[in-house]
């Protein structure tokens, strides 16, 4: 139940409650046990488009032509804030950015935070 509760709650921040709510609304014929088990697998490999975001900043275009390499860019965030996971252009995470592989010089996010549905 808590997985299904767990699903209920990121598929609402990728998707809007408005699909929860539509979903409410509409009739659907019942489905076998089976097929719910497997469209659920299925929905599980759908493939969305998750980014972290370590800020951001408004400039006129006038700013953006006359960028330059070297150019420095301020954000609005300092350097140990936490970064956004943004699923689909909904934020569905804050976390900490960590060094995963000192060796290769990977990173990673740590989530800190997961944002419900209506905090986005």
């Amino acid at each position: 139940m808590e997985t299904k509760n767990r699903l209920d709650r990121v598929t609402d921040s990728i998707f809007g409650q408005a699909a929860s709510d539509a979903d409410e609304q509409t009739t659907v014929a019942p489905v076998s046990d089976d097929w719910g088990g497997r469209g659920r697998d299925a929905v599980m490999r759908i493939p969305v488009s998750v980014q972290i975001v370590i800020g951001s900043v408004r400039m006129p275009i006038s700013k953006i032509v006359g960028l330059t390499r070297g150019s420095i860019i301020p954000l609005d965030r300092k350097v140990g804030d936490l970064v956004d996971v943004v699923v689909n252009d909904r934020r569905v995470a804050r976390g900490e950015v960590i060094a995963l592989d000192e060796d290769a010089g990977k990173f990673a996010i740590a989530v800190r935070e997961v944002i419900s549905s209506g905090e986005s």
